[in-house]
C-alpha cells in the first residue's frame, strides 16, 4: 500500500491540474491552476523513482531534496494566501503574506539552507532516510515541516467556521476534508515521536494529508462554481 499511495497521490493531483487546464487558458483563476501544479510537483519529486533519477543528474548528494524544500515553501504560500482571502480571514491572509509571515518565510529558508550546507549529504536517497542522521539533519528536517505547519495553523480556525457554519453542504463537506488534511500537516510536527519501527506512517500522515488537502481544495472550488451556476440559471 504504501509504494502505490505515492502513485496514486500524483495521479490524483496530476487530474486535478489537468481539469484546471481550460479555465486557466481562459484567463480564470490561473493561480488555482499554479497551485495544483506546484502539489504535482511536489509529489513526484517526492518519489523514489524520479528523485533517484532528477539527483544523479545534480551530483547525488540530494540536491532535489532542497529544492523539493524550496518548492513546497513556494506552494504553502501561494496556497495559503489563496486559501485564506477564499475563506476571507484577513488575520490568516496577515499572518502568512504580512510582515512577520514573512520573516517566518525567510528565516525557515535560510536555516533551512544552512542546515543543509553543513550535513554530509552525499549518496542519494528519497527522503534522506538513507543518510546519517544527526543534530543539522534533524533540524533541517523540522524546518522542512515547520512552515507548512506554520501555514496549516492559521488556516484552520477560518475552514473550521465554515465546516460548522450554515453553509452547502457539499461546500461543508469539501472544507471537512480541507480541514483534516492540514491537521495531518500540523501533526506532522510530532514525527521525532515515532519510534523507528513505524516510520512508515510519516509517509502515510504525509500523502494523505497531501491527498485530502488536494481533493478539499477541488471540492471547494467546485461547489462555487457550481452554486454560481445555479444562481445563473435561477436568474
Amino acid at each position: 500500500m504504501m509504494a502505490v499511495l505515492p502513485w496514486v497521490t500524483l495521479v490524483v493531483c496530476l487530474a486535478i491540474t489537468a481539469a484546471r487546464i481550460p479555465s486557466a487558458l481562459r484567463g480564470e483563476n490561473r493561480v488555482v491552476f499554479y497551485i495544483f501544479a506546484l502539489i504535482s510537483l511536489d509529489i513526484l519529486l517526492s518519489i523514489e523513482g524520479p528523485y533517484l533519477v532528477i539527483d544523479a543528474v545534480l551530483g547525488g548528494i540530494n540536491v532535489t531534496n532542497l529544492l523539493l524544500r524550496f518548492l513546497l515553501y513556494g506552494t504553502f504560500l501561494l496556497m495559503g494566501i489563496k486559501i485564506a482571502m477564499g475563506f476571507d480571514s484577513p488575520s490568516a491572509v496577515r499572518a502568512i503574506r504580512g510582515p512577520w509571515g514573512l520573516v517566518v518565510l525567510g528565516i525557515t529558508v535560510v536555516l533551512t539552507t544552512f542546515f543543509f550546507v553543513i550535513t554530509d549529504t552525499r549518496g542519494s536517497t528519497v527522503g534522506m532516510t538513507g543518510l546519517t542522521w544527526g543534530p543539522s539533519m534533524e533540524a533541517y528536517a523540522a524546518l522542512g515541516r515547520f512552515y507548512p505547519g506554520y501555514v496549516s495553523a492559521c488556516l484552520l480556525p477560518a475552514i473550521w467556521r465554515t465546516v460548522v457554519g450554515r453553509y452547502p453542504a457539499l461546500l461543508r463537506a469539501a472544507s471537512a476534508l480541507l480541514f483534516a488534511g492540514l491537521t495531518l500537516l500540523l501533526a506532522s510536527q510530532l514525527f521525532p515521536l515515532i519510534p523507528a519501527v513505524h516510520l512508515w506512517l510519516r509517509s502515510l500522515i504525509n500523502y494523505s494529508a497531501v491527498l485530502a488537502t488536494a481533493v478539499g481544495l477541488a471540492g471547494i472550488w467546485f461547489s462555487k462554481a457550481y452554486s454560481r451556476r445555479k444562481q445563473r440559471l435561477a436568474a
